[in-house]
């Protein structure tokens, strides 16, 4: 893993949720071999990261088994899923070692996401210091992965709800630097339509 120049940057996957919409665990689902959350950090791990913290709920079998993988820093069990995708931005963000300067937020739903598109996000951040949020853009749409800088973190620890950090991107829009991914939206996993999709190749 590599240093980025302006301290270290983590990523925090979110992968706490109850999956209401897919009807079934939907990140423990297979992909060409692996499960969609596995997808997930291992792109992570092939990237210029430093750290990875994956935040679970305890309450879907196996998943925490498959969030052990060799090179993942913190697994965190996030026993508040039921309040939303807010209570695993903070409890992730209280994880984080004290040297951490910046975190990209990235969803455990999306196995299309690349390391490619990570390692865009921390290039920016690198040339573009006087920015405190980089945002991936596709094509004109706004997306993951979204970096913070360790200046906006208590501003995310106020969130409530199952919102992530969208509201402290719109109260700090001027301090956004988007970043061009050059391909189309990646799309989250969320129903079984979704996930058919997938399967059959249709949204890459």
């Amino acid at each position: 893993m590599i240093e980025s120049v302006n301290g270290h940057v983590w990523a925090i996957i979110l992968a706490a949720g109850f999956s209401t919409r897919m009807g079934k665990p939907k990140l423990l689902l297979p992909y060409k071999g692996k499960s969609l959350l596995r997808h997930a950090i291992e792109e992570c791990l092939k990237s210029h990261l430093e750290g990875i913290i994956v935040v679970v709920n305890p309450l879907i079998k196996n998943l925490v088994n498959e969030a052990r993988i060799e090179g993942v820093s913190k697994i965190i069990l996030n026993d508040q899923s039921e309040k939303g995708m807010s209570t695993s931005v903070k409890i992730g963000l209280r994880s984080l070692p004290e040297t951490v300067q910046s975190v990209i937020f990235l969803l455990g739903d999306q196995p299309l996401m690349s390391s490619a598109e990570i390692n865009t996000i921390i290039k920016d951040h690198n040339r573009n210091q006087g920015f405190s949020i980089i945002q991936a853009k596709y094509q004109g749409i706004k997306g993951h992965p979204v970096l913070f800088k360790k200046n906006l973190f208590p501003h995310l620890m106020k969130i409530n709800g199952d919102e992530g950090g969208k509201s402290v991107i719109k109260k700090f829009e001027h301090q956004v630097y988007y970043s061009e991914m050059n391909r189309k939206a990646i799309p989250d996993v969320d129903t079984p339509r979704d996930y058919q999709l997938l399967m059959e190749g249709e949204t890459d």
